[in-house]
């Protein structure tokens, strides 16, 4: 038994990964083709030459960790900038959990309200506010104990990509909702379909008031080294971010507008940004570098990325369709996911709605890949980086077939 209470760790046949290169990681000197990537944080792979040269680097200048006020978090918002544009502020925090919280802390001093929108299959982090689910009359029920009956009063739910619905629910509540949070495109389900719902909720709480919050911690920089908000052509007044900006180191940050920054001021309003190694210069000097780096490689780097993901969904979805297969890879960019249904599917809703009844063969496909020294992500979020080989790919491909052949098959 483990003395860590954290998820995972007291599972029996858990894996206690050691070592990571290239595209794999290593468990008691075994290796498994990694499909996770420290949840699409890691976009280059594990152990790179360049990274453990920004890592020397960092040591031979002497930098050392600072938890007050540092030049290297200076010179990572301003490469930052160049990759958000409209955003006029910064807020530094150590995951995106935290990025979330004081988000929403912003979104309540500005309105003064109390009640939270949020889509269905969104993930905000470990948030008390958004440690619930709705069932299916949309009242709230909790993921966690601790949280309070006060969290679960001001949630509210609106059906992702369903306009019709979303609007009714919104038109009841609006004049106590100080926010909606969302996920432009979600990890649960990466549907491309989603620009007209987008654009239905920025128009909505552009009319309404209501500060709409996208939380692109997936998102964000793995479309194109932009953004989800960017390639729909939506502009929000605050976003969240993290994960791939680092490349696996932790980090998070928030993404205010001129018009949210103007607010602050004009309310004089005191809010709270305060977290001791928020923008701290360890992380702030790698991710700087690796953002210089980045962009340096951009076409690439972003070419091969999509062609390997693009390729993934080609051929297995192709597969799928001949041999009778129950199941479809949804991708938006380099985020994809495996889902076992072949129905129309809009949401997680619909998406659980079906696969509730194979959980005994999603596990077991798992536990075939897991044999076969691939490393399928717990989340169910599949990702390849830049150190993904074609040779690796054949076999991830190659296996995966196999394997939904066996348990997936339609009689």
């Amino acid at each position: 038994m483990s003395n860590i209470l954290n998820e995972g760790y007291n599972n029996k046949d858990v894996l206690l990964f050691e070592t990571g290169y290239k595209d794999g990681i290593f468990s008691k000197k075994k290796k498994y083709i990694d499909l996770g990537f420290c949840s699409g944080a890691n976009l280059l792979g594990h152990n790179l030459k360049f990274q453990n040269k920004i890592l020397k680097e960092y040591i031979d200048k002497k930098i050392s960790n600072f938890s007050s006020p540092n030049l290297h978090a200076v010179n990572l918002s301003k490469e930052i900038k160049k990759i958000l544009p409209n955003f006029s502020k910064f807020i530094f925090c150590n995951s995106g959990s935290e990025a979330n919280i004081k988000a929403l802390r912003i979104c309540r001093a500005l309105t003064g309200k109390s009640k939270v929108v949020t889509a269905t299959g969104s993930w905000h982090g470990s948030v008390d506010q958004f440690l619930f689910k709705p069932n299916k009359k949309f009242k709230n029920e909790k993921l966690s104990d601790g949280v309070t009956s006060e969290q679960k009063k001001n949630l509210i739910y609106i059906p992702y990509n369903n306009i019709e619905l979303s609007k009714k629910i919104l038109e009841k509540n609006k004049k106590k909702i100080s926010c909606i949070f969302i996920e432009p495109v979600q990890g649960c389900l990466p549907n491309k379909e989603v620009k007209n719902y987008l654009k239905f909720l920025y128009k909505y709480c552009k009319k309404q008031n209501i500060i709409l919050v996208f939380d692109e911690m997936i998102t964000g920089i793995r479309v194109n080294m932009s953004s989800a908000q960017q390639h729909f052509k939506l502009k929000t007044d605050i976003s969240t971010f993290g994960k791939a900006f680092a490349n696996g180191m932790p980090i998070g940050f928030i993404g205010i507008s001129k018009k949210i920054e103007e607010q602050i001021k004009k309310k004089k309003l005191n809010i709270y940004f305060g977290g001791t190694f928020s923008g701290n210069s360890m992380t702030a000097f790698y991710a700087q570098q690796y953002l210089v780096y980045l962009r340096k490689n951009k076409k690439k780097i972003f070419s091969y990325l999509e062609s390997i993901s693009r390729a993934f969904e080609s051929q297995i979805n192709t597969f799928c369709d001949e041999n009778n297969i129950d199941a479809k890879v949804y991708r938006f960019f380099s985020m994809m996911r495996l889902v076992y249904s072949t129905k129309i599917i809009q949401d997680r809703s619909s998406r659980d709605f079906f696969e509730n009844k194979k959980t005994k063969d999603i596990e077991k496909l798992k536990s075939f890949l897991i044999e076969n020294n691939i490393y399928y992500p717990k989340n169910g979020i599949i990702f390849f980086s830049y150190s993904s080989t074609k040779k690796n790919f054949t076999y991830i491909v190659k296996t995966l077939k196999k394997g939904l052949k066996k348990f997936f098959y339609k009689n």
